[in-house]
């Protein structure tokens, strides 16, 4: 008994194996063993084409094709595979046929776009317009295709059209807000298109990313620059500039020289010129520094040009001046009489260092031999006829100093400084009512100086 009962347990266990093999040899439906096929060789033709054996993959998908001729996907696989061996004209028939059968795919018009651009880079009318509207079209399709962008973005570039530009690199900096490139070429279509302020902030996003990117800070220091010349000019055509409009200045400058730094830092090559452009550039910030009677930024920053430069001609003469302001009157002489030897066809040194001299009362003789040479070189600069009126009035020569006073303000008649002058001689040789109305100019002009006002009120009482 127990045999038979052996013997069905055995039966009862091989039944589910002898169905499961028979269902395993049983041949599969027509339709069934064709999705098998087209399956296979799909996987075959990707594995092939992630391989890069871009030929192979191509005659796969041709026989899957023959399988299924309506496969929007197998149309757009031929065509990238075509465009990776450049059959250009079956990649332009597959990505069609893939667009007929799909056409809210964006990958089949992506690939007709990289098919219409390999054509326009090689033809001789180079009519970009039906790219980018097929591009546009990508990217209605889905506004996250970021081939797409970077496609417009390169055909701005070539096509020089900074608005095409700008567009394409506004999304890629959606996209990808950690691709510094993006946003460098963000900040060179606004630039081109003259919007300099959206094209600093983009330039500064790209180096707040990537400090090392020299492209970003040249750019940078250009813009700054440029912001910077207009209120330069503005400072120095007017007597007494606003705290407002100096501080602006020296905003500006600082951070072009601190983007030039950088791009120094980090660009291979930089020729060496570019120390003497930077020192230029210091120069400029140290007189902003004294013409806002900060004297010992302006000696600070001066200074540093000297590692690169020892021999610079105009950080000698703005740190001689800038040594005058705060009396240390050995080092003001030194540096202004470096000015004249490195660069004695100038005629600015000459007269500081007279007018230094003249102040302090020493070497009049001097003095007066070096502001007429200055003089020679520009004998109608009312400054220079003031260093010379003024050191006549120290040497107790009234009459020569009157004569060079008088002269000056006819040159500059909107200085203050020379009306005070001219007042000072005027007292000196008993002309007090002439003194009165040329401090009441000096006044005028600069109508918080202490010292002018003190000067009237004392003498005009004393007429009285």
């Amino acid at each position: 008994m127990y045999k038979i009962l052996a013997a069905m347990s055995i039966c009862v266990l091989l039944t589910p194996v002898l169905f499961a093999q028979e269902i395993i040899d049983r041949p599969l439906e027509p339709k069934r063993e064709k999705a098998k096929k087209i399956y296979r060789d799909l996987t075959w033709a990707t594995y092939l084409r992630a391989s890069r054996r871009f030929p192979e993959a191509r005659d796969v998908y041709q026989r899957v094709l023959h399988l299924h001729t309506s496969s929007a996907f197998t149309h757009a696989q031929l065509a990238n595979v075509s465009l990776a061996i450049h059959d250009i004209r079956t990649a332009d028939q597959e990505s069609r046929r893939a667009i007929e059968i799909n056409p809210k795919n964006p990958l089949p018009r992506f690939l007709l776009a990289q098919v219409m651009f390999k054509r326009t880079v090689n033809s001789r009318q180079k009519n970009w317009q039906p790219v980018i509207e097929q591009l546009r079209k990508v990217t209605q399709l889905d506004p996250d295709y970021v081939d797409a962008y970077q496609y417009l973005g390169e055909i701005a570039a070539t096509k020089e059209d900074p608005e095409l530009g700008k567009q394409a690199f506004k999304q890629l900096t959606r996209l990808m807000p950690y691709q510094p490139v993006f946003f460098l070429r963000l900040g060179n279509a606004y630039e081109d298109l003259g919007d300099s302020e959206e094209a600093i902030r983009s330039y500064e996003r790209a180096v707040k990313i990537d400090d090392t990117m020299w492209q970003g800070h040249e750019s940078l220091g250009r813009l700054y620059i440029a912001s910077y010349e207009p209120a330069e000019n503005s400072i120095y055509s007017t007597d007494n500039p606003t705290a407002e409009l100096i501080n602006s200045a020296v905003e500006k400058i600082t951070k072009a020289i601190s983007a030039y730094t950088k791009m120094r830092r980090y660009a291979p090559n930089i020729p060496r010129q570019f120390d003497k452009m930077l020192g230029i550039f210091r120069a400029r910030l140290g007189s902003l520094y004294l013409t806002a009677d900060r004297p010992k930024q302006a000696i600070e920053t001066l200074n540093k040009i000297f590692i690169e430069d020892p021999e610079h001609a105009d950080a000698n003469y703005i740190l001689g001046l800038s040594y005058q302001e705060i009396k240390d009157f050995e080092k003001a002489e030194f540096h202004l009489r470096n000015a004249i030897r490195i660069s004695p066809d100038r005629s600015e040194p000459y007269n500081a260092l007279g007018y230094l001299l003249a102040e302090l009362g020493t070497n009049l003789e001097y003095a007066v031999d070096i502001i007429q040479i200055a003089l020679k070189k520009e004998p109608e600069n009312g400054a220079y006829l003031d260093s010379l009126g003024w050191t006549y009035f120290k040497m107790g020569k009234d009459e020569l100093a009157r004569i060079e006073l008088e002269k000056a303000v006819k040159f500059e008649s909107e200085s203050w400084e020379i009306q005070d002058h001219l007042g000072d001689i005027y007292l000196k040789i008993g002309m007090k009512n002439n003194a009165i109305g040329a401090w009441q100019k000096a006044k005028t002009l600069n109508p918080e100086n202490k010292k002018i006002r003190q000067k009237i009120e004392r003498y005009y009482t004393k007429i009285k």
